[in-house]
């Protein structure tokens, strides 16, 4: 059982991308070296062969210059003073016959060819060797040939071989062991990925991927993956909250339903009675309803599948036209409002939720502030994109509860006697995130500070939508 271990980690290494990847850079490396030494090999080998051929052709010019009846006496006192070569000569008639020098034969034709040169030792053949020979008639009918061992240039043949055989050895070697290396280094990262996600789907959603800090794909892959998990893990505890709320936060209204369908039940003496218990009754499962309709959207948006409708909305004419519905009832409120909006800015989003979200933030602010509380709306254009600030001078909402009520069904103690499920800010949160706006409660000193930052997107391609009349909302209450 334990060999089996290696033998598995061996296996998985083998089959691995980087090592597959090595392998080919090995075999890429063994080719581009048999090219180069082919290259190589071609070009040295033509060099020495030239050199050799310029000697030869000039030990050739020296004897054709020489007169006809010295010939055979120069050749055999240059034979003399070598007799071992590397220089070999023969000066042969025309039937063939050698009359001076020690080339063992007579080349069957003249010019450039490869000869077999016998060499002797205690009058008997020794050995042979290839010899480089240049013959020609002579102007006395004689064929005069000189030639040259090729032991220089096999040697050189043999040298550059063995060179490039151990370059290329250890080329395909390194290759191969860099690919070992890389497809280990490989294997346990992908090896940490592989267990982060065994023990995600075991249900540890705390798990992360852990990086390098080198900055290289793995690391980017980490940190995609742990914002994924970040993600999944905050929609989890999200469901999970949503479930506790429900249980708890619908409990109330579902328990007062059944008391009153009971106590109608009991102490209804007549048709009326009974029918305004039922119209209280029919009043509690409006709100429930309305309540599930509200977790409802907020899910749909929370999905992500609204963003597929995204076009360029004229956010400043969006405002504009808030501020015109709204402005009659502020009056009649004694409420001053001020705005201070920014022309000309549109942004990339869903026209229907974004009125929504202000129709929540307009409402919740009066809603929660006492007749007479000014209110203050502005839309200014910044660097990246644009911000949307909505100011009251009413309560506003403790530092340390700022980070809570967005959550659903949160309602703070100043807010409990009010009608609403706490939902209105949860969506506002929602409608914000699928945008990709930061949302921000703040001071207002005094009062509530609500700010939206969006990102601009001028995209010429985007044309703004034709004018149209803003879809009635209605406000989820919170």
């Amino acid at each position: 059982m334990t060999g089996s271990v290696p033998t598995t980690i061996r296996a998985r290494l083998l089959r691995s991308s980087a090592f597959r990847l090595g392998a080919l850079q090995a075999g890429l490396f063994a080719l581009v070296a048999l090219l180069l030494f082919a290259v190589t090999w071609w070009s040295v080998r033509n060099y020495v062969v030239a050199q050799v051929q310029r000697a030869i052709a000039d030990e050739f010019g020296e004897i054709e210059a020489m007169p006809a009846g010295s010939r055979a006496d120069a050749i055999a006192g240059m034979v003399a003073q070598a007799p071992q070569g590397p220089l070999y000569y023969g000066l042969f008639d025309g039937a063939g016959h050698r009359v001076a020098g020690d080339l063992s034969r007579a080349p069957s034709r003249p010019g450039w060819s490869t000869q077999t040169q016998d060499m002797l030792a205690g009058g008997r053949q020794a050995s042979s060797l290839g010899v480089l020979v240049h013959a020609a008639r002579l102007d006395d009918g004689r064929l005069l040939a000189v030639g040259r061992d090729r032991r220089s240039a096999d040697r050189l043949d043999e040298e550059l071989q063995e060179a490039f055989l151990w370059a290329g050895a250890a080329s395909v070697f390194l290759a191969l062991l860099g690919g070992v290396f890389t497809a280990r280094s490989y294997l346990r990262r992908v090896e940490a990925v592989a267990t982060a996600a065994a023990r995600i789907a075991a249900g540890d959603l705390g798990v992360r991927v852990s990086g390098s800090g080198r900055g290289d794909e793995f690391d980017r892959l980490a940190q995609a993956l742990n914002g994924m998990l970040e993600r999944i893990q905050i929609l989890m505890e999200s469901v999970r909250q949503v479930s506790n709320d429900i249980a708890h936060d619908l409990r109330t209204p579902l328990a007062h339903l059944r008391q009153r369908l009971e106590s109608a039940t009991r102490a209804a003496t007549d048709v009326a009675t009974f029918r305004s218990a039922a119209e209280r009754a029919l009043a509690d499962v409006d709100d429930v309803l309305a309540t599930f309709a509200a977790l409802l959207r907020i899910a749909q948006i929370e999905s992500g599948r609204r963003r597929a409708g995204f076009c360029r909305v004229d956010l400043s004419g969006l405002l504009d036209s808030l501020v015109g519905d709204y402005a009659p009832l502020m009056e009649d409120q004694g409420r001053p409002l001020r705005t201070q909006l920014a022309q000309g800015i549109r942004i990339h989003g869903d026209h229907a939720l974004l009125t929504q979200m202000f129709v929540n933030l307009i409402e919740n602010s009066l809603r929660h502030t006492p007749p007479g509380t000014p209110v203050a709306l502005a839309l200014e254009r910044r660097a990246s994109g644009c911000r949307v600030t909505l100011d009251d001078a009413g309560p506003g909402i403790p530092a340390e509860a700022r980070s809570r009520v967005i959550g659903r069904f949160v309602r703070l103690d100043a807010a409990r006697s009010t009608p609403g499920s706490g939902l209105g800010l949860a969506l506002v949160a929602a409608v914000a995130d699928l945008h990709g706006a930061a949302l921000a409660f703040g001071d207002a000193s005094p009062g509530l500070s609500v700010q939206l930052d969006f990102v601009l997107q001028n995209s010429p391609s985007l044309a703004a939508p034709a004018a149209r009349p803003f879809p009635a909302v209605d406000p989820i209450e919170g």
